[in-house]
């Protein structure tokens, strides 16, 4: 019995889809219609939209386990400042404010121009018609349409309308709150001639270049917009999209997506340029500090040298008969050693104090200089240094991407308090520490100037000025040293990161309008649109208009289904016997034949709420067939509205069923 079920199911399914296939198909013309429509609608589409281009370029990052030959290699200390970069800071820093201000500024993207077709509006950037140049010292209007037709060689219409916009001070680079402006202008001005008024000012200069002498002026329409810098920084750190190839790979893919490829190749391979520039000047910086420093102990030593140089000669002239056999004195050699030491003592000596007042001064390590710079070893004071050096760089990261309340932020501020506080703790010990062993060489110095005392005044003079002479000759040669060695790697510094690929389109078609997938979607809704408004119709339709529409409504039997008729005349069954129509009568005068075969005399009543369904058709070939069948059959016509029965049996309305029931005939004067 389930098998016969499911048997009886999957039968009433399939006709069910066969069934939806056909009411389909009986609108086929709707699907064409809307499949044409559509394909039309995806053809202007396609035609009219402005195409959007992708733009690509590949950037190489130096990872921290990577090591390259820098000038951190070179000179020893500056290692403490080489590259150690993060990749997602990198990826920050990349997309900030900062970097993209800078490129646009040094691509001149502050002006927009547009070219005017009868449809679509298109952008404008290298061959340029014109030329714009702006005041800068004069406010001006940002976001507003400036539209231009060119009448002559040498003249230009003007259109500018603009309503209560506040003007943008370039300089200050923020609007005005104070000058509101309202401009409705149509003038005609001369090239190059200045055009000012409250809300710009600026002068526009015609490319010969641009224009076909051949065409008229007339067919050129054009316009162009100034940006406030603000706008233009939000609007290409949205547009600018950076990310790791892989996630094993220390190299970043910049893309950027718009409608003028060329344009967005220049600021992708500006932005590389700006970054690596940045980068390289921040790596070479801690090489100019240790050159500043060490210029500015120059020419303090180089003046004390120069004076005791040109006592020493004096001394000599005063006495030419003096001579002073060195290596007869262990003790001048010996407080030579100790001078010698002594001024590196006082050059570290000198660069603690001035380390120290720089950290307890300043909030970063721009002008800091390594202390390996200065030949100091010290793995502490390195240590602190760099550490300091990469807070230094993560705050500064931060804050272009993030609030200041930004728990990271808050965290690494008091990373570098903590840190200054033991750097000035660990800064303080060494000062400590040099000034002990200061002291200590002098003592010894001391000693040995004592027994230097023993010697002939005129000796003793010229040792004491030779002395003074070697230990600041040596000074200037420690310096010098130490200049030709931060200039080296200072002159061999390169980048840590490298462009491996420049922008360029990643593809010839654009990424949008894609044609194919715009004619594939018209072809889906084209036969989706009819499929939708058929189903709707269907299903808050209240007319019945299959078998299968009554046998889901209701539980009655169904006797048999009586199609159509477009025959002229009611009376089917006699008339063409052998039609479908007759058929249909004959099977439901069969089935009616197994109803209530106990009866003898079956009265069939035929009704409806709603007139034209058909009543009269129905009831006169359903008793014409029963009539051929030899039964008896009394047809009896009850619509005492609108009677039509008479009309096709061709009698006489005289009397009938209303007369009959107010008793004014009777059933043998009924009948006809």
């Amino acid at each position: 019995m389930t098998e016969y079920q499911n048997t009886e199911k999957q039968q009433e399914e399939a006709i069910d889809i066969k069934a939806i296939l056909f009411k389909f198909s009986h609108y086929w013309y709707y699907f064409i219609i809307s499949i044409l429509f559509c394909l039309f609608v995806a053809f202007l589409y396609c035609r009219y939209s402005k195409p959007i281009y992708s733009v690509s370029s590949t950037l190489l990052i130096r990872d921290d386990n990577n090591s390259q030959l820098g000038a951190e290699n070179l000179l020893e200390g500056l290692e403490i400042f080489s590259g150690r970069t993060n990749l997602k800071n990198e990826i920050a820093l990349l997309n900030s404010h900062t970097i993209t201000k800078q490129v646009i500024e040094d691509l001149g993207f502050g002006i927009s121009y547009f070219k005017h077709g009868k449809i679509i509006t298109s952008v404008l950037y290298e061959n340029l018609p014109f030329k714009v140049t702006i005041d800068s010292l004069h406010p001006q209007i940002t976001g507003g349409d400036f539209f231009i037709t060119i009448l002559s060689d040498t003249e230009y219409k003007l259109n500018v309308n603009i309503d209560d916009e506040y003007a943008y001070n370039i300089i200050k680079e923020r609007f005005e709150k104070s000058i509101l402006v309202d401009i409705n202008l149509e003038e005609i001005y001369k090239f190059g001639q200045v055009v000012e008024t409250d809300g710009f000012s600026f002068v526009l200069n015609k490319n010969d270049n641009y224009f076909n002498p051949l065409s008229s002026f007339d067919e050129y329409k054009f316009s162009f917009t100034f940006h406030s810098i603000a706008s233009l920084i939000g609007k290409y750190v949205r547009l600018t999209t950076i990310n790791p190839i892989n996630k094993d790979a220390s190299v970043l893919k910049l893309n950027i997506r718009g409608n003028s490829p060329r344009k967005n190749i220049d600021f992708l391979n500006k932005l590389t340029d700006v970054y690596i520039k940045n980068g390289l000047d921040e790596k070479n910086k801690m090489a100019t500090n240790t050159v500043e420093f060490i210029e500015k102990q120059l020419i303090n030593v180089s003046d004390s040298l120069s004076l005791i140089e040109s006592s020493l000669e004096k001394f000599k002239s005063e006495n030419p008969k003096l001579a002073v056999t060195y290596e007869e004195f262990g003790t001048f050699h010996q407080i030579q050693k100790l001078y010698n030491d002594l001024s590196v003592i006082e050059t570290h000596h000198k660069y603690y104090e001035s380390l120290l007042t720089y950290v307890e001064e300043n909030e970063n390590n721009e002008k800091m200089v390594a202390p390996s710079s200065m030949g100091i070893n010290d793995p502490l004071l390195n240590s602190l240094i760099g550490r300091l050096s990469e807070l230094y760089a993560e705050q500064e990261e931060l804050r272009l991407t993030s609030q200041q309340k930004n728990p990271r932020l808050i965290s690494i501020e008091s990373q570098i308090r903590n840190l200054k506080s033991n750097l000035i703790e660990n800064i303080k010990n060494i000062i400590a520490s040099s000034q002990i062993s200061k002291n200590d060489l002098k003592s010894r110095v001391k000693s040995f100037e004592t027994e230097i005392e023993t010697l002939p005044k005129s000796e003793r003079d010229y040792v004491y000025l030779q002395r003074k002479f070697t230990l600041s000759e040596n000074i200037y040669k420690y310096l010098l040293e130490k200049k030709e060695e931060a200039k080296i790697a200072k002159a061999g510094n390169v980048s840590d990161h490298k462009v491996i690929d420049v922008a360029r389109l990643d593809s010839k078609i654009p990424i949008s309008p894609k044609r194919n997938l715009s004619y594939f979607l018209a072809i889906i809704l084209g036969f989706g649109i009819p499929m939708i408004v058929i189903s709707l119709r269907d299903f808050f339709s209240n007319t019945i208009k299959s078998k299968s529409d009554l046998m889901d409504s209701t539980k009655i039997p169904i006797l048999g289904v009586i199609g159509h008729s477009d025959k002229p005349t009611n009376l089917v069954v006699l008339k063409n016997p052998k039609s479908a129509l007759s058929e249909s009568f004959r099977a439901i005068r069969t089935n009616i034949q197994y109803l209530a075969v106990e009866k003898e005399r079956k009265v069939i009543a035929i009704s409806s709420s709603i007139g034209s369904e058909g009543k009269t058709f129905c009831a006169i070939n359903l008793a014409s067939v029963f009539a051929l069948a030899g039964h008896k059959t009394m047809l009896i016509g009850a619509d005492l509205r609108k009677p039509k029965i008479h009309e096709d049996f061709g009698v006489e309305e005289t009397i009938g069923l209303s007369t009959y029931l107010i008793n004014k005939c009777s059933v043998k004067e009924l009948i006809q």
